[in-house]
């Protein structure tokens, strides 16, 4: 079967996500929409961090809630941010006053100085002296992690994938004499955006507390990948129909440990970066491996459902494939909560 994945169904445009629509224009910050308002007497509250304080949370699609209920529109629609993403429940718990810039697709270059969409400025401009606090998640699309994953699903456990020339793995068509290039680019293009994006942030909000989450388990280690390996179909006989199996997970055996490998150096990155930067680093990798979407319960992150438009002329990711699931919010705000009350508690 051939199918053509459109990359942007993943987390936005060229780099995967929403596609903007040619209408999108710049929104409001304020108020909060539902379903987490800020009240003026909050459940909790933290002694350095009092209520009514800035937050300003940054970054991609694993920080705006892309794929979950409550679309907030904001900063513009195409960038798929949700009212139920973890900024928009920690501001709710301590009564900050948020601003959520978060945006699907978002890499280092539109955190610092590109505008991204259409009325999305540069993530920065949000900051200000009197930001308290910053989020943010991001390194992943300067690394295309999410595009690749995109084009290494696969027929079967051994391949072969469904773009690259009926390449028996994805790893084998990003192997160039020997050398991972995708590897290369995150210790070299990509750790240099990461460090380059907090350095602005310090600046532009010298008196904020700025916390760096890494990104949850999408592959997990050998010791949580089950003897059979994770394969679960993308296409079966139903699909013949128009039918797909949803919360599958279509990587081949190989293309697992690679991209775990892969995903761990891009963890790695941003540590170093935050502890050059003097930034608390999240680190939610090594925690999650027994949540990872090949988990077939307790999963964080979802698996790969597709649909078809034009018939078989297209075949995209849902929104949320490979990204935190209901459960994996509920977890990255416990750690960021977790976080804030030994920093500011």
């Amino acid at each position: 079967m051939s199918a053509v994945l459109v990359g942007a169904a993943l987390v936005g445009g060229p780099a995967g996500g929403p596609l903007a629509p040619p209408s999108a224009v710049a929104a409001p910050q304020w108020p909060v929409p539902q379903p987490f308002p800020v009240t003026d007497d909050p459940p909790e509250t933290l002694t350095d961090l009092p209520p009514g304080s800035e937050y300003v949370a940054m970054g991609d699609s694993y920080s705006a809630g892309y794929g979950l209920a409550n679309p907030t529109g904001l900063p513009v629609a195409a960038c798929a941010q949700s009212g139920r993403d973890y900024p928009h429940r920690i501001a709710a718990r301590f009564g900050l006053a948020l601003t959520d810039v978060t945006c699907a697709g978002a890499t280092s270059e539109d955190v610092r100085d590109r505008t991204q969409w259409r009325g999305a400025p540069p993530q920065v401009e949000a900051l200000s002296e009197s930001t308290r606090l910053v989020t943010l998640t991001i390194g992943g699309n300067d690394a295309d992690l999410f595009g690749t994953a995109a084009s290494c699903m696969a027929l079967s456990a051994s391949g072969p994938v469904f773009s690259g020339k009926n390449a028996p793995s994805c790893r084998s068509t990003l192997d160039v004499d020997g050398v991972d290039t995708l590897g290369a680019k995150i210790e070299s293009r990509v750790a240099l955006g990461i460090a380059a994006t907090l350095a602005d942030i310090r600046r532009a909000a010298p008196n904020a507390t700025v916390l760096l989450l890494g990104y949850p388990a999408i592959f997990p280690d050998a010791e949580h990948t089950p003897k059979r390996g994770c394969f679960r179909p993308a296409v079966d006989l139903g699909t013949l129909a128009g039918r797909f199996p949803t919360d599958t997970y279509p990587f081949t055996d190989t293309d697992v440990r690679w991209l775990h490998g892969i995903q761990e150096q891009l963890d790695e990155v941003g540590q170093d970066a935050a502890r050059a930067a003097g930034v608390r680093f999240v680190d939610v990798f090594a925690a999650t491996q027994a949540h990872s979407a090949c988990a077939r319960s307790g999963a964080y992150v979802s698996g790969v459902s597709l649909d078809s438009f034009g018939g078989f002329s297209s075949i995209d990711l849902e929104p949320g494939a490979l990204h935190p699931n209901p459960a994996g919010v509920r977890y990255l705000t416990r750690q960021v909560d977790a976080e804030l009350r030994d920093l500011l508690g």
